[in-house]
This record gives C-alpha cells, sequence and structure tokens, in this order.
C-alpha cells in the first residue's frame, strides 16, 4: 500500500504511530521494488500475507517500553549531536571581529592585516578542512562513527583552545589550519549517524535541526568574539567556543551507543518484521509487540568501496545535488563579504542599521529552514517527485526579494521595506538546505553516505570559497550594483537544477531501495562487522 492511502491518524493514535523503530518505514509501506512489481519475498507461499498483514496491524499497535526508550535515546542523540555542530561552527568567524586587535599585537600594517588575517587564516581554514572532510568521509564509512567524531573534535577543536596561548602569527596561523579540520570532518559524520538514527519519512525533519545549528553556530561565534573580545580580549572566546565542543563530544562518546549501519532501512525493518512472525509460527493472532521483542534485528552486512562511491556518483540525483550548489552559493557571498559595507557606502546606512538588515535575513533563514524541514518531509512522505518543484521554486523567488533591496532607495518608514524584503529572502532561500541534504541521504545506500557528504561538503566549500572571489570579479567589470544583481540571479539557474531532481528521485530512491535489497540477500543474518 502507497503512503497516500494511509488513513490520518486520530488524536488517540498519534503517540502510537511516531518512531515506533519497527513501524516508521512501513508507515510508508512502499517496497524496495519499482512500481508496481511484487515484492520477491511476497511471491513465496505461506507466511507472507501474514507478514503484510501484521505490518498494517503495527501502524496501529501501542509503542512497547523498548520502544520509547528508544525513542528517548535517539532524541538525546541528536541534541547531542546538534548542539555539538553549533558549537564547532561556532569557531569559523572569531577573527573577523577582532581583526584591528589581532594585528596591532602581531605588529601588522592595514595591509597585512587584510591579508594575512582576513585572507590567508581563512584560505589555510578551508584549504586543511577540505581535504580532512573526503579522509573523515571515507572512514566515517568504515569505522565506529561516534568515536571518530570524538576524535575528529579533539584533533580540530584542541588547536581551536591552544590559540589562546599562541605569541607569534604563524603559530596562531598553523592553529587555524588544524582547526578546520573539525569544522570539514563533521558534516559527513553527522548525516552519516542521523541516517541511520532516522527513517527516510523523519530525515527532512533531523536535517533541519543540523542545518540551523551550524547557521546558529556562525552566528554564535561572531557574537561571543564582538562582545567578549573588546571586553577581555580577543583570545578568551577561542577557549569559550572549544571547551563546549570537547566536552560535548566526549559526553557522547561515553553515553551514545554507535547506531547500526542500515538499521533504518525499510527492507530491514520489513525482514524484521517477517522474522518476529515466524518466530511465533506466523500467528497473525499474536500481538505485534510480542513479535517485535522476541526477535532479533535483521543485520546489514553491506561494506563500503570506491566501487561502490564512483557508482554513486553518477546517480542522477546526485550529480543535480551537486550541481546546483555551485549557483547557489554564489549569492550567498554576497551576504557574508559584502551586504552590510553595501548598504552602508552605498545606501548611506550607518553600520548598525546595515547589521540589523542582515540580522533579520539570518532570523528569515531560521524560520525557513523550519519551514522547510516540516513542509518538505510531508511532500516526500506523500509524493517524492512534488518535492524538488518546491524547492526549485523556493529558491528561485529567493532573488525576488534581493532586486528590491539592492535597487531601491526609499524602504518607507523606518525602512520596514528593506526588513520585510529581507526576512521574506531569508524564508525563501533556506527552504532547500535541509531537504536537499535528506534527499541526499536517502538516494544512498548507509556504507557510502558518509562518501557522498563528503564530496557534498567539497562543493559547498568551493562555493564559499569561489563565491566571493566571483563576486569580486564581477565588481571590478560591471560595479557593486550590478554585480549584486547577477550574483543573485545564480538562484534562477539553482532552481532549475533541483527542479531537475522532480525527473530521477523516484527512480533513484528504488534503486537505492534495491541497492539494501540485494545486499541483505547476499548475506542474511550475518553479524554487521562493517562498525569494527
Amino acid at each position: 500500500a502507497s503512503s497516500d492511502n494511509v488513513p490520518a491518524p486520530s488524536d488517540g493514535e498519534s503517540d502510537t504511530l511516531e518512531h515506533s523503530p519497527l513501524t516508521q518505514a512501513l508507515l510508508r509501506g512502499s517496497s524496495p521494488m519499482p512500481s508496481g512489481a511484487q515484492h520477491p519475498e511476497e511471491q513465496d507461499a505461506g507466511g507472507s500475507a501474514t507478514v503484510v498483514d501484521d505490518a498494517r496491524t503495527a501502524r496501529t499497535s501501542p509503542l512497547t517500553a523498548a520502544d520509547r526508550r528508544a525513542r528517548r535515546k535517539r532524541y538525546f542523540t541528536v541534541a547531542l549531536i546538534t548542539l555539538t555542530s553549533m558549537f564547532l561552527y561556532a569557531d569559523q568567524n572569531l577573527i573577523g571581529p577582532n581583526l584591528t586587535a589581532i594585528a596591532e599585537e602581531f605588529n601588522l600594517s592595514d595591509e597585512q592585516k587584510d591579508v594575512r588575517l582576513g585572507g590567508w587564516l581563512q584560505l589555510a581554514f578551508f584549504v586543511v578542512g577540505s581535504p580532512a572532510s573526503l579522509i573523515i568521509g571515507y572512514y566515517a564509512d568504515k569505522t565506529k562513527r561516534v568515536r571518530l567524531f570524538f576524535w575528529t573534535t579533539l584533533i580540530g577543536e584542541g588547536p581551536c583552545l591552544a590559540t589562546y596561548w599562541v605569541t607569534t602569527y604563524w603559530q596562531l596561523f598553523a592553529l587555524r589550519a588544524m582547526t578546520g579540520i573539525a569544522v570539514g570532518g563533521c558534516l559527513p559524520l553527522l548525516f552519516s549517524l542521523c541516517g541511520d538514527l532516522f527513517a527516510s519519512n523523519e530525515r527532512s525533519y533531523v536535517a533541519s535541526f543540523l542545518t540551523i545549528a551550524t547557521g546558529a553556530g556562525v552566528a554564535l561565534g561572531q557574537v561571543v568574539a564582538g562582545t567578549i573580545g573588546p571586553a577581555y580580549g580577543w583570545r578568551l572566546p577561542f577557549i569559550i567556543t572549544s571547551v563546549p565542543a570537547i566536552a560535548l563530544a566526549a559526553l557522547m562518546y561515553a553515553v551514545v551507543d554507535e547506531p547500526k549501519r542500515g538499521a533504518q532501512e525499510e527492507e530491514v525493518h520489513r525482514r524484521t518484521m517477517k522474522r518476529s512472525a515466524s518466530t511465533v509460527g506466523g500467528e497473525a493472532s499474536v500481538a505485534p509487540e510480542t513479535r517485535q521483542e522476541d526477535a532479533a534485528p535483521v543485520s546489514y552486512a553491506a561494506k563500503m568501496s570506491w566501487s561502490k562511491v564512483k557508482k554513486q556518483l553518477f546517480v542522477r540525483t546526485n550529480l543535480l545535488v551537486l550541481l546546483q550548489g555551485l549557483p547557489g552559493t554564489v549569492p550567498w557571498g554576497v551576504f557574508n563579504s559584502y551586504f552590510v559595507d553595501y548598504l552602508h557606502v552605498q545606501k548611506g546606512m550607518e553600520v548598525q542599521t546595515a547589521t540589523a538588515a542582515i540580522t533579520v535575513f539570518g532570523l528569515g533563514s531560521a524560520v525557513g529552514t523550519i519551514i522547510g524541514g516540516v513542509v518538505g518531509q510531508r511532500m516526500y512522505n506523500k509524493k517524492k517527485s512534488q518535492l524538488p518543484l518546491l524547492l526549485g521554486l523556493t529558491t528561485a523567488l529567493g532573488a525576488i526579494p534581493a532586486y528590491y533591496y539592492l535597487n531601491v532607495n526609499d524602504y518607507g518608514p523606518g525602512r520596514v521595506g528593506l526588513y520585510l524584503t529581507c526576512l521574506l529572502g531569508g524564508v525563501l532561500c533556506s527552504i532547500t538546505p535541509p531537504n536537499v541534504r535528506a534527499i541526499l541521504l536517502n538516494v544512498n545506500p548507509p556504507e557510502t553516505r558518509g562518501s557522498m557528504f563528503a564530496v557534498y561538503s567539497q562543493i559547498d566549500d568551493v562555493g564559499k570559497g569561489g563565491g566571493p572571489a566571483l563576486v569580486a570579479g564581477l565588481i571590478v567589470g560591471f560595479g557593486r550594483t550590478v554585480a549584486f544583481n547577477i550574483a543573485f540571479s545564480f538562484w534562477f539557474l539553482c532552481g532549475i537544477l533541483l527542479a531537475c531532481i522532480t525527473f530521477t528521485i523516484d527512480r533513484d530512491v528504488q534503486s537505492q531501495e534495491k541497492m539494501v535489497f540485494d545486499a541483505l540477500n547476499e548475506e542474511v543474518d550475518v553479524v554487521d562487522e562493517t562498525d569494527k
């Protein structure tokens, strides 16, 4: 049965249907085979009909005590991941607010301040973080991720903590470069973990939390550096952000169990349900919760290989997700590097007013991320192919408010027009990120997700570095106003690429489910050695 035919739960059923480990994927009820094909296991005579009936019954069976414990544990894990990633991303902009103070301490001229502190340190941060992401993404598919996350955080945040004691510029340079390891390596690890903590019908929700956490972390770093630095010195913010990150990663390592790779895949749930039925002789009269507790879960034993990663790189949905990131990051270069100064110089605003405008945009981004996660997940659960159309449309529409605040000189009383368009633009352009990351989880098998997110992180880093550079080149050729209008037009190209995913997502999700199905057939009931 398709998810369209699943009746909406009544108030009394809401707790029953929410996040049960054995029924999450069954809520969607889709087969890993192409639409219209009969599932191979269902062609067998005998108990297969009972298993299907039990799957339908499980949708409305009460949560067991084990279910509730598992749900609380997953929520606690996500809370730890979210908080840790927020403090990790707080490291990115600790230098900027105290640029002058740092330059004075190391006797740098104004030119050296811009080049060495504003340019070289950021370059070193991402030059080290980019290959670190690839290496850590590779090992995320081959080893225990909770342990790897702790060591990645320690290796990256230890140098951030040690920045408090630097005495020369080159010591600062080396430590900032090593800090990039934590930021570069955390993205593939975090999303690989979440892919095995939550089923496909919940991943956009979780991705929205992580997306907000990373954005909030960057903002937190700016606030801490901008308020604590002038009062207590530019060094203290490095301790304030690094110590919580290390402590939270250590707590996560101590109390969080490594999730089973592939544990949330629909076919794994289906086979566990079938084994549960066979445990009691396949009798439909036995309570589903009894069968769930008696049966040992089916293990997913597929291992990562370079041939699999290469194959996934040419999956059409993956290609479109990666390609859309290149034009999609160009407008962000305007916000990150130029927007406040543009409002100050070209529009004659005070810096505080211009900063308030970008703050409102950031607020809109947080709201858009939440809306995108909720609405996008519901659209995906109902009909996958509709979601890319929403993402393409909202991304393209996100450019329209930019044309207003770039080209209009009178924003109305109290500059209400500026603030409203910044808020609207922030909402529209932030609906896509959590859903794109959830799509990337859903079209790749569990053993390749870390590697694919490492590649995705590379595209993101290219955009972060190349976006401002491209905008700078446009400024030289056309001036600021024309250059920024061109830059925001890249969101139309991004929107077209996102909309094209509507033609590929159904097939690629089915292909991923078929890969899981085939892997389980190759090595049924073998203990999972992937994480050892």
